[in-house]
């Protein structure tokens, strides 16, 4: 590293999800920091709101240190308020706490960037508003992008531009080829120049246990949180044809609430206490990388559908590094990165019947199970290793800042540059 590179002063804000504990979005969050973290940026993160519901508190500590990384959570506790009132005073202290530390942190010295790491579902005026003061004060602004932006095409176009997400954005990280070129497009119709790098899904390998022996009776795994119920409904079409040759075939749904699971099977017409199908809802994270261990397979469908071609899913990549087969279907990032039956099994979207035979395929050869997992494993290691998007990420962000710096009141290009 050269001893001439100042060092940078990074804060990551976080909005929709927890920290330091919880499910994708979280996990990325960590991972990019750490990345950064070994290249000399300090990262810290605030969190603008609280992430927690009454009885299913994840993370208890207001502020703290995980993987090196410093975090707080600005609305003072990380638990949502019984009242209205309470939430209204929580969310606005939060906003508050926040503005006031990016100014001091400004002042000193100590802040260089912010990282987006969740943009809201709609437009919410402190956002915007937030976006504009950053700019005044001469801070950068990074948007994360790992999920198709929802768009305000209802709108008339003038009025729609200062909807978009990357109003005010200085730069974009995409999680995809197709969100690469989404803020291609977006920066010339809102006319907003905007640097743009893509980062896909990162994983730690080293960090992840190797197989375990598997479950007997065999057992597939599917992590998702309650929003995914479409793929459970997929996945259990798909069962219906599996159980015929393997009966004692379990599925076990993580991260997913007992009662969606218990619906989704009711509506399928299984009971909602079928044992074939266990539900754990949230589990910690060691516990969770045991059970991808000893997993037949890992299960991730996708759609035929613009969301599912715009996203990569973060947890196909702990999916890789445990070992085991990934089966999947064929969109986006999925048709880029694998082969079938080499470092994956794809069938056709919106095919339950070719995931089945994908299914089948594995649970009727383990050495073929083996063989992909491994390969899978090594793709994980070679592509998405958090470390390896360390240097470029940062050199991304010494470019952002740097523009910032030398960027005129009103620029007079537009698009987008890629590094």
């Amino acid at each position: 590293m050269p001893s001439s590179r100042r060092r940078l002063h990074l804060v990551v804000l976080v909005r929709s999800f927890g920290f330091p504990e919880g499910m994708a979005a979280t996990n990325r969050v960590r991972l990019l920091g750490r990345a950064l973290s070994e290249q000399d940026v300090e990262v810290s993160v605030v969190c603008m709101r609280v992430s927690e519901r009454p009885g299913e508190v994840r993370n208890v500590a207001v502020c703290g240190l995980a993987d090196g990384i410093a975090f707080r959570y600005a609305t003072g506790s990380t638990t949502r308020s019984d009242s209205f009132i309470g939430r209204r005073l929580r969310e606005a202290r939060g906003y508050l706490s926040t503005v006031l530390e990016l100014v001091t942190r400004r002042r000193r010295g100590t802040l260089d960037c912010v990282y987006l790491a969740s943009l809201p579902e709609t437009w919410r005026p402190g956002v915007w508003v937030l976006l504009r003061l950053l700019r005044r004060i001469g801070v950068p602004v990074v948007v994360e992008l790992n999920e198709l932006p929802s768009e305000a095409s209802w709108l008339p176009e003038s009025l729609s531009r200062r909807f978009s997400h990357l109003d005010g954005a200085a730069a974009a990280v995409a999680i995809s080829a197709w969100l690469r070129d989404w803020v291609d497009r977006e920066a010339i119709r809102i006319d907003h120049p905007v640097d743009v790098i893509e980062v896909p899904i990162v994983v730690d390998t080293a960090g992840t246990p190797p197989a375990s022996p598997q479950a007997d009776p065999p057992m597939l795994v599917y992590s998702a949180s309650d929003e995914y119920g479409r793929a459970v409904t997929f996945i259990l079409r798909a069962l219906h044809t599996v159980w015929q040759t393997h009966p004692d075939c379990r599925l076990t749904i993580t991260g997913m609430r007992p009662a969606t699971v218990a619906s989704l099977l009711a509506a399928e017409g299984l009971s909602q206490t079928d044992a074939r199908v266990h539900a754990v809802g949230w589990i910690d994270r060691d516990r969770l990388l045991r059970l991808y261990g000893e997993a037949a397979a890992l299960l991730i469908p996708l759609f035929d559908d613009l969301r599912s071609e715009a996203r990569f899913p973060t947890k196909v990549g702990e999916y890789l590094a445990s070992g085991r087969p990934v089966v999947t279907t064929a969109v986006g990032e999925i048709e880029r990165y694998f082969t079938d039956r080499e470092t994956a099994c794809i069938s056709r979207p919106g095919d339950p019947a070719g995931f089945a035979d994908s299914l089948l395929a594995l649970l009727g050869d383990p050495d073929l199970a083996t063989r992909i997992g491994a390969a899978g494993r090594r793709l994980a290691e070679e592509r998405f290793a958090y470390s390896r998007q360390g240097p470029r990420l940062r050199a991304f962000l010494d470019q952002v800042c740097a523009g910032s710096k030398a960027a005129s009141p009103a620029p007079a290009t537009t698009g987008t540059r890629r590094p």
